[in-house]
This record gives structure tokens, sequence and C-alpha cells, in this order.
């Protein structure tokens, strides 16, 4: 059996990958105004670490969604052991099972880029409320990346497309988004070098996703001034 890299952070339980990590999405939530009223969707929540935060310090309806089932399984136990009244669905972001208009605010941290990006976006766009706002943080080309380091890459992260930021910019366009502002973007290698230490803890032995994290370390080490992330504000 392949595993992928998704496979490896369910096994080590890892949160917060995305560049940036949790203090960006903390940083990120405190500057919008989410309320108990609002109807909130985290598209590809991986283990539950953002959806819970949304629960515990807004009150607000969360909803949470992955398609890959022992993040769904870690995320669904996290909220019962919490108590919190988190909806868990199992899906793919590309075809939610919501109806139109539905959500107030949508947050995807690293989550669009291994879709379908123009069908997630269009899926984004028709389950937000008017006037409801996306925020996306997601991996960008920075500049033209050379054809075998654009393969290597997206075989190893199986993704269907790198976008730079203007690229990102015109497919919220094409959706018909009003409003796209990037509140931060930065190379790969750079985030990582002005990143906060974190604590340590010692993780479980497996060879083969072990063998999975050294492939994305060396990526993100070799690629880092070639690959970043954008955070997206878009606003329906």
């Amino acid at each position: 059996m392949i595993h992928s890299y998704q496979d490896a952070l369910a096994f080590y339980e890892l949160e917060g990958a995305h560049p940036g990590g949790f203090e960006l999405t903390r940083h990120l939530l405190r500057n919008e105004e989410i309320n108990e009223y609002d109807n909130v969707l985290e598209a590809g929540c991986g283990i539950g670490q953002t959806s819970q935060y949304l629960a515990e310090t807004y009150g607000c309806q969360v909803h949470a969604l992955d398609n890959h089932p022992e993040m769904v399984k870690q995320a669904t136990k996290r909220f019962q052991l919490g108590n919190l009244p988190v909806n868990v669905y199992m899906s793919s972001i590309e075809e939610m099972p919501f109806p139109n208009n539905y959500f107030d605010f949508i947050i995807a941290e690293s989550s669009t880029s291994f879709t379908n990006i123009q069908t997630s976006i269009r899926e984004y766009y028709r389950v937000l409320k008017p006037g409801g706002t996306l925020i996306s943080i997601d991996m960008t080309a920075e500049g033209i990346l050379p054809e075998e380091q654009r393969k290597e890459i997206m075989n190893f992260y199986n993704l269907k497309s790198i976008l730079t930021q203007p690229e990102w910019i015109s497919a919220f366009d094409k959706e018909g988004f009003a409003q796209v502002k990037i509140l931060k973007s930065n190379t790969v290698l750079e985030e990582l070098k002005n990143s906060k230490a974190t604590e340590s803890r010692i993780l479980p032995s497996n060879e083969d996703y072990n063998r999975i994290l050294e492939e994305h370390y060396r990526i993100t080490l070799t690629y880092g001034n070639s690959l970043g992330f954008g955070v997206f504000r878009v606003m329906k």
C-alpha cells in the first residue's frame, strides 16, 4: 500500500501543519467578527484543532469537513471528548454536502491546493452567503517553477496544480468573488526561519511514515525559496 503525506499527518496526529501554524490561525481569526449566530465551515479540518478553537472561542455553529477517514475519526473523537457541538462530515471540498448560501465564514488551511482548485473555489462560492468571507491559506509558486521541480513537488503531494499568487486571484475572480485581499505571503523557507520554536514530542516509530515526513522536510528545504504560501481573504 502506498501512503500519502496526509496519511503521515494523520498517523502522527500533527496539527497546524500549514506555514505559520496555529499561531497564524489564531491571529487571522482574531481579526474577524465571528459571533455565536454565525455558521462556520472548516474545509479540510484535519484532526480538528481549528474547529475546536472556533467552537470554544466564538460559540458559533461549526461544521468540520475532511475526506481522510482517519482525520475524520480523530476529529470526531476530539469533539466528543471536549463535549463540543461540532458537526463532522467526511466529504471532498470539491462536492460539499451543503445547500447554497449556507455559511457566513469559511476557513481552509492548506487544503484547497490538494484538490481541483477551481472546482473547490466554485464550491466555496456556492455555499457562502452573500457578503460571506473565505480565509484560504495555501501553497503558491514563487515565480516560474522549473518543470522538473514542479513535477517532483506535485507527485509527492499528489497535487493537480501549483498556482502563483496572481493565478490564485484570477481563480477567485473567475467564480465571481467580489473582493480578494492577500493578508500575508512569504516563501516557505523564510517563514520557517521566522517561526517560533515549538515544543517537540516523541513520535511513534513507523518506517513508511517516517520516510514520508523526511521527504517532506527535504522538499521544504530544497525548494523553500521556490515555494511559498498566501493568506487570501475573499468576500462573496
